[in-house]
């Protein structure tokens, strides 16, 4: 995408804040994300795994759609909160039918409507604002996205994932076959929007380890287990908000007009969905690792843990990428670990071990991260 033109005028890119209506919006949104992660910890197989996987890249990419929308729009009037609502509550059809829609029954219909919804609302908000010539090019591929996730309801079971992965992949690819568009990207909004968006996910991540982990009968397990997974969750927003999210903001105001929108494709896009990926699947993975707190797991189940952390760090890792034009060593690295370390602690010793093994690895990431601050200009490392 380009930007023809920066200069925003009021309600159309030049918001600097979140204003309260997003947050609304943005909590229905989590709401959906937390019922697709609901898939797979009902069962925890390869093909619920890609199928979480697939859905989520159909969500997240109208939900960031949304971010680039409010960019552009004056919730102040009747008109666009209407509207930002009404998207709201396409999401909210959504989420209920997620759970049920890899089943018979119509809900794999209404899921499919709640979608086309969505796409609508994306596409009207659009017209009268700054970004209205870049929504003709990129409107009509989502709408053709939507399509598709509307006809999977209408087909099997079976091969429904098939069509749910085509219009992901529509999706993924529609900012290149789009050529670009002409949308305003006010950083500082942009930024804290995405921002919020992993901090209500983290959030709603330790509410349903918190939730699973009081329904079991052992206090020493809940307690404990609870704890561990809260202590990930906290250093996994300890590496995002401790430095990295107002770093992003400097780094994205410093780049060309012409060239921000596609550079926020990538960054708050493409990266940031591995980020949201691998914070739905560590949290199924902590909840898992509670399940097992002192035996082994076996098969998918050992390995939601690992992938989840390993996928965080990645997506933090091309995030930095993106916008400052290196990979942190660091952060690879700390992938790496996670996925050599956190497995077999989870296979062949315990879940306790397991979310343990996985705070260490984080924690050490962090206090090299600090060392590496203190010491002076970073040669890579995010911070």
């Amino acid at each position: 995408m380009t930007v023809a033109d920066e200069t925003a005028a009021p309600g159309a890119g030049a918001a600097e804040s979140v204003r309260p209506l997003e947050l609304f919006f943005d909590l229905v949104f989590v709401f959906t994300i937390t019922q697709v992660a609901s898939i797979l910890t009902a069962a925890p197989t390869l093909p619920n795994l890609g199928r979480v996987a697939v859905l989520l890249v159909i969500i997240w990419w109208m939900y960031s759609g949304y971010a680039w929308l409010t960019n552009a729009l004056d919730l102040d009037r009747t008109g666009p909160r209407l509207l930002v609502l009404t998207g709201a509550a396409g999401f909210f059809l959504m989420s209920m039918s997620v759970p049920k829609a890899t089943g018979t029954g119509p809900w794999a219909l209404v899921l499919g409507a709640g979608y086309l919804l969505v796409v609508m609302v994306h596409l009207l908000g659009f017209i009268g604002t700054s970004g209205h010539r870049g929504i003709l090019r990129i409107g009509p591929l989502n709408l053709a996205s939507a399509l598709v996730v509307l006809a999977a309801g209408a087909v099997p079971p079976h091969p429904r994932p098939w069509l749910w992965a085509l219009a992901a992949a529509m999706e993924a690819l529609t900012p290149l076959v789009s050529g670009g568009g002409e949308f305003a990207v006010g950083a500082g909004h942009f930024v804290e929007r995405h921002g919020l968006a992993v901090l209500i996910v983290l959030g709603e991540s330790i509410t349903e380890v918190g939730a699973a982990t009081s329904r079991g009968d052992s206090v020493t397990t809940s307690v404990v287990g609870a704890l561990l997974a809260l202590v990930l969750s906290a250093e996994m927003w300890w590496l995002y908000f401790g430095r990295e999210e107002r770093e992003s903001e400097a780094r994205l105001d410093r780049v060309p007009a012409r060239r921000r929108p596609r550079v926020a494709v990538y960054s708050f896009g493409y990266a940031y969905y591995v980020v949201i990926l691998g914070i739905v699947v560590a949290a199924v993975g902590m909840e898992k690792a509670i399940d097992a707190f002192h035996h082994p797991s076996h098969h998918l189940t050992a390995l939601l843990l690992p992938l989840g952390i390993s996928l965080y760090l990645f997506g933090l890792a091309w995030f930095h990428r993106t916008l400052a034009g290196s990979w942190p060593p660091a952060r690879l690295t700390a992938a790496l670990a996670a996925a050599a370390l956190v497995t077999p602690a989870a296979a062949l010793s315990s879940g306790a071990t397991a979310l343990g093994v996985a705070a260490l690895v984080l924690l050490a990431l962090i206090r090299w991260e600090g060392r590496q601050r203190l010491s002076g200009p970073a040669t890579g490392a995010v911070r």
